[in-house]
């Protein structure tokens, strides 16, 4: 496994660790918190790495590995077939690991463990990182590792195992041979699918594969019922943008079938859109089906664009008719201006015509005034014809 590889598997592993943490987290939470910007090289992430001739490998690499021994302060390194280390040499190799002095020397020596690894030492070379936190980069990527060696063997060992590692032994499993981790994942009855973050680090996985695979993987858990479908392909969005330009993610979001998923996709990728060109966003958004994406593009678009030029923002707006896009436009316009004018906002949300969409807006704006002059929002509240409960949702204190 050469260092590239070990770098896009490190970005892969923390994206599955990242999102199975905040999987139960609400939606608004996980977009607060979910802005990690793009990586162009997450796409060809480590699939090609844990793939042999066949299915037979001898370790992670393939290749060759050194074999480290220390004597004092000496040190010398011996070229050996990957995945040729002894019993005792794992162990010294755990111990070393564990001694690690800084970072670089530490990431040094865990190479080399994915380097040796095998199906055959897998069990051990565990025994030398389950000391780890199980959240950390470290654990997820030996067992993504694992996953793509071992496929079934390393994702049953995981329900053997009180760690949470499962998910991403079949991440890794689904990125190296997407069809025999889909077969073991679809015999799996829909308790054990759910549970364990199996579906997500699936997602992860398949992705890596192949896109096209983890769309169509959201997409069947949506026709099977399954409730999180639309946050499985907010999923593969996300991983879209991380994989290069948000103008190609919002051309992949435009070909998928239209219904919900896809208005589910064009929600994602209109944020981030938005955020870097919030002109090149609207455009787009002007070209999209009819539905709930295309109101997000555009209510995307209109905040952006208001926070980097109000008055553009603004006469775009008057120029608009009386539509659902219009509405949304405002919508965002409203909400983000209410931040520096919270009365002008109020009054941009008060043109919205369709009842729910303006009732959002107003709860929105009325955050914004809250913050800025609790006592002037009070006042207004009074007279906002918003009934308490959504009184109590401005004015609720947040984290």
């Amino acid at each position: 496994m050469n260092k590239s590889h070990l770098i896009h598997l490190g970005w892969a592993v923390v994206a599955v660790a990242a999102f199975i943490i905040g999987s139960k987290a609400s939606d608004s939470s996980s977009e607060v918190a979910e802005e990690e910007g793009a990586n162009s090289t997450l796409v060809q992430s480590s699939r090609s790495a844990f793939r042999g001739d066949g299915g037979n490998r001898t370790g992670a690499a393939g290749g060759r590995t050194s074999r480290r021994s220390r004597s004092g302060d000496s040190q010398f390194e011996e070229d050996l077939p990957a995945g040729s280390l002894s019993e005792a040499e794992i162990l010294q190799l755990g111990k070393d690991f564990k001694a690690a002095r800084g970072p670089l020397e530490r990431r040094e020596i865990f190479s080399e463990i994915l380097r040796n690894l095998t199906p055959e030492n897998a069990r051990l070379m565990r025994e030398q990182i389950v000391h780890l936190d199980t959240d950390s980069s470290e654990f997820r990527e030996f067992h993504y590792a694992w996953g793509g060696l071992a496929g079934e063997e390393a994702v049953l060992n995981g329900a053997e195992t009180r760690e949470r590692d499962m998910a991403t032994t079949l991440a890794g499993w689904a990125s190296a041979n997407p069809q025999a981790a889909l077969a073991y994942f679809n015999g799996l009855d829909k308790d054990a699918q759910g549970g364990s973050g199996l579906k997500w680090g699936a997602v992860y996985g398949l992705f890596d594969a192949d896109p096209n695979l983890a769309v169509r993987f959201a997409m069947d858990q949506q026709a099977a019922g399954d409730r999180e479908a639309g946050r499985l392909m907010d999923l593969v969005a996300r991983q879209m943008l991380r994989s290069g330009d948000p103008a190609e993610a919002a051309t992949w979001a435009s070909g998928l079938p239209a219904g919900e998923m896809q208005d589910t996709a064009i929600a994602r990728v209109a944020r981030e859109y938005a955020d870097r060109d919030p002109l090149a966003t609207l455009n787009w958004a002007d070209n999209l089906p009819e539905g709930g994406g295309k109101n997000r593009a555009y209510r995307e678009s209109f905040s952006e664009l208001a926070r980097k030029d109000a008055g553009e923002a603004a006469r775009r707006l008057e120029s608009m008719p009386d539509s659902p896009e219009r509405d949304n436009a405002t919508r965002g316009f409203a909400s983000r201006i209410a931040w520096e004018d919270p009365q002008t906002g109020i009054e941009w949300a008060n043109t919205i015509a369709d009842e729910g969409t303006r009732t959002r807006a107003l709860v929105e704006t009325g955050r914004a005034f809250f913050r800025k002059d609790p006592e002037a929002a009070k006042q207004w509240l009074a007279t906002s014809g918003l009934n308490q409960e959504q009184q109590q949702d401005i004015t609720r204190r947040r984290r």
